[in-house]
């Protein structure tokens, strides 16, 4: 609550938002985090209640009132006392009567063996648990990169958005050019018009970018746990704002594959599940043995409370007890420990083959995350040329319009082809930087 209420006041504040604070946000807030926490607390809860198995059970039951017994009447044979020998009934009333009823029992049971099919249930549940750490693990990886992904796609929208206001301001100053040239008898009415729209499209141009802008805030804001993106703003980092540093060349494949089936915590998490799979066949293997326990207990039953003969009387007094081993083996079943175990099998084959996907799938992130850096990492020379050239060619334009030896026209293309490539300029360092960060993740975090 305290990362949100500061998240909350620079939002009202309308401070803008860096990419740590957007990190520790959705640390706090995100939805899929919060279940993959859900899920590791349950893990943990379901090993604490594995070992119930394996320790002994006590019971303590009782019943404390009165037992009512109506009017009966007891019919009993007797012999005939007069000749000649024979039989007769006798019928004897009992008369309505209620007493005390007061009992408790105290009932110990204890599994000695069970062909090590509890212990198995016990290793499969906290290998469990370790496997929904991991997938906690997978979650902050993808979460990160998912906020990392989109709080660069607002910096590239606000980029985009300034580049178009630009280029609708220089269609502006252009619009006001020809008005002056017309005016002065030095331009055609052909050519305020050619302004004009070129005016209009720029600032429906802005008025788009605006529209996609704010989509990508609301998609940040999803992230980050928010209900709303209003007010929020983002800090471009420096390495988009700041000079363009150099770019490395990422890792060989080679490398950066063995990184992954090390340190990426999906697979790690998929193995400890096929693990508990095969722990599993053992647990269900272990009802072909006898199960070995003990029992014990202790009860007394009185129709009174106090006194020697009470209920909470002498404990040597009015009491049952007994004590015994206990052997119990299911020598057939209709075939349903043969299928347990059986079943347990296919799921631990499933578990394994699904560990045998993910790798196959986070090789291929690896790879084309890996191609996408390094393609992203060849064009940023030629996109920082392109931009200079441009900026040149609309320079040279401009003094060619100054000249009079020339039109808006080829103003107008050149602005074109500027604002063309700034956009391409921001997309690709942007791209590239959301690229590094995806291959981070594909690898495990260790880039």
């Amino acid at each position: 609550m305290g990362t949100l209420a500061l998240l909350s006041a620079c939002l009202a504040a309308a401070a803008p938002l860096t990419l740590d604070d957007a990190l520790a946000a959705a640390t706090k807030r995100n939805a899929e985090l919060a279940l993959a926490r859900l899920d590791r607390e349950t893990a943990a809860v379901d090993v604490r209640q594995s070992y119930q198995g394996v320790l002994p059970r006590l019971d303590l039951t009782g019943g404390f009132g009165r037992l009512f017994v109506g009017e009966t009447e007891e019919v009993t044979v007797v012999t005939n006392p007069t000749p000649p020998p024979d039989f007769v009934r006798s019928a004897v009333s009992v008369p309505a009567s209620n007493f005390g009823d007061y009992r408790y029992n105290l009932a110990l049971s204890w599994t000695l063996f069970d062909g090590l099919a509890n212990w198995n249930f016990i290793s499969a549940s906290r290998t469990r648990s370790t496997a929904s750490e991991r997938q906690l693990d997978e979650s902050t990886l993808r979460v990160a990169f998912e906020v990392t992904r989109r709080f660069y796609e607002v910096v590239k929208q606000q980029r985009a958005l300034e580049v178009r206001r630009e280029t609708a301001a220089l269609s502006e100053e252009l619009a006001k050019r020809a008005d002056a040239l017309y005016s002065a008898g030095r331009g055609t009415k052909a050519d305020t018009y050619a302004a004009r729209v070129n005016l209009g499209n720029d600032r429906i141009a802005v008025r788009n970018q605006a529209a996609v802008l704010e989509g990508a805030r609301a998609d940040l804001a999803v992230v980050l746990g928010l209900t709303s993106s209003t007010g929020l703003e983002v800090v471009p980092p420096s390495t988009v704002a700041g000079p363009l540093v150099p770019a490395q060349e990422p890792p060989p494949l080679p490398e950066l594959l063995a990184e992954a089936r090390k340190r990426r915590p999906v697979l790690a998490a998929r193995k400890l599940s096929g693990e508990a799979s095969d722990k599993e066949i053992a647990r269900a293997r272990g009802a072909y043995w006898p199960v070995l326990g003990v029992q014990a207990s202790y009860g007394k039953t009185s129709a009174e409370v106090d006194g020697r003969f009470g209920l909470f009387g002498a404990l040597s007094a009015q009491y049952v007890a007994s004590a015994q081993f206990t052997v119990e083996w299911n020598l057939f079943e209709g075939g349903a420990t043969r299928a347990s175990v059986q079943r347990a099998a296919v799921e631990s084959r499933r578990a394994w083959t699904l560990l045998e996907q993910d790798e196959q799938a986070v090789a291929a992130e690896v790879t084309v995350a890996r191609e996408q850096v390094a393609a992203l990492t060849d064009t940023m020379a030629t996109v920082q040329e392109n931009v200079a050239a441009a900026e040149a060619g609309l320079r040279f334009a401009r003094e060619r319009l100054d000249a009079g030896v020339t039109s808006q026209l080829e103003v107008r293309d050149a602005t074109l082809k500027v604002s063309e490539a700034r956009l391409q300029w921001v997309s690709t360092i942007v791209d590239l930087v959301v690229a590094r960060a995806d291959l981070n993740r594909a690898v495990g975090g260790s880039l």
